[in-house]
């Protein structure tokens, strides 16, 4: 038994947006599904976003434009289509991952995947409400549904989750701000529901600390600097998709995604720092000392290996070489090697290969012979990178 199901103007903007945010491949629209040995189809949520250990469920509620527009007609809407409707949905679609051993969906970029894994990981559950001018203001200002058997669930006026997503960069700072969000909220019940949204994220921005309620954050985005963009990382982004079909290891580009995915703004900005170096750097015929960076959060880090021209004959041998070293010095269990060099395609500036590695760390006698007598690197040197930026 097949169902059709119409798309709203909302759900197109919420796919869109999560496509920029979260990366096309791990974003997911079109969740109609037929459980193992079955023929029926089942729905999951409105869009879903799955990373690595990182599951968010979103369902979006659209108010018809045509409508009785006051807020009584409103309030109605919402309790009926957000509380109790999108509520209700986010129960179903936690039930099935909880029920059915395969779920496979089509991503934004067209690969179907087996999503059924994603239940063995942390889940944000949000609806995002489109509703109309008269909608009142105390319900805008609502953060959260509480659901005995779905647990707290995020409350977005669409408005303020385009903001969200215009201000915060990067997958992972999506995430942080969602967690801080629950806990200034179980911490302050009583009054966060008198302050809008920008002052949640004016507080988070500002101090992670949750311990005290500060009006005046509700002017920070006015002094937030806002140096990145989403325009940088998916220029990066990019560059890895435009190599995924002509690359051996093309299948790598997706844990490459995740571990990117898992940045910070800060660690991104280090990342990219470098990235961009090794570009400019693949043009000089001299050997380039390759750039590195490790980020013990995630236990991951990163090689970048501009390669003269003369050389690239050796991309692989370089290119696994000097993964292998750095995860061994750093006493990771995952590193990523990205090589550059110049290209003979005359429609190409640079070539662009990598690897994913991820294997526990061990003893190795070699690796140290290597370390110890013919060290290919500069030192790492630790450093507490600043966490965002204001206007003085």
């Amino acid at each position: 038994m097949t169902t059709s199901r119409i798309v709203n103007i909302s759900e197109n903007l919420v796919a869109q947006i999560n496509s920029n945010i979260f990366f096309q491949e791990f974003t997911f629209q079109k969740n109609e599904f037929y459980p193992p040995d079955t023929k029926i189809e089942l729905q999951l949520a409105d869009n879903v976003v799955w990373i690595d250990d990182l599951l968010f469920i979103f369902q979006i509620k659209d108010r018809n434009k045509d409508s009785l527009c006051d807020s009584s007609s409103e309030s109605k809407w919402y309790q009926n289509k957000v509380i109790k409707k999108g509520v209700s949905q986010i129960k179903d679609t936690l039930e099935y991952f909880s029920k059915y051993p395969q779920i496979i969906i089509q991503n934004e970029r067209g690969y179907k995947i087996d999503v059924a894994k994603a239940k063995q990981t942390f889940i944000k559950n949000i609806i995002i409400f489109n509703p109309n001018e008269k909608f009142p203001d105390d319900l805008r200002f609502n953060k959260f549904h509480e659901s005995r058997t779905a647990g707290i669930i995020h409350l977005f006026h669409i408005e303020d989750y385009f903001n969200i997503c215009k201000y915060l960069i990067t997958p992972s700072e999506i995430n942080e701000y969602l967690e801080f969000r629950e806990k200034i909220y179980l911490k302050h019940k009583c009054i966060i529901n008198n302050f809008p949204e920008q002052y949640v994220l004016g507080h988070f921005l500002e101090t992670s600390d949750i311990s005290f309620i500060k009006p005046e954050y509700v002017e920070t985005l006015k002094r937030f600097k806002q140096e990145y963009s989403n325009d940088i990382l998916f220029s990066i982004i990019k560059i890895f998709r435009d190599n995924t079909e002509t690359y051996e290891k093309k299948d790598d580009y997706f844990y490459i995604l995740k571990e990117i995915a898992k940045l910070k703004r800060n660690e991104f900005k280090e990342f990219q720092k470098r990235f961009f170096i090794s570009i400019e750097k693949c043009n000089e015929q001299n050997i380039v000392v390759p750039y590195r960076i490790s980020f013990p959060r995630i236990n991951c880090g990163f090689v970048f290996i501009p390669l003269a021209k003369k050389n690239s004959n050796n991309w692989k041998i370089a290119l696994h070489n000097y993964t292998m070293v750095h995860k061994y010095d750093q006493k990771l269990s995952k590193c990523i090697g990205i090589i550059f060099f110049k290209s003979s395609n005359s429609r190409l500036s640079y070539e662009v290969f990598w690897e994913y590695v991820e294997i526990d760390w061990t003893y190795n006698e070699e690796m140290e012979k290597v370390i110890k007598e013919k060290f290919p690197f500069r030192e790492i040197h630790e450093h507490e990178l600043e966490r965002y930026e204001f206007d003085k």
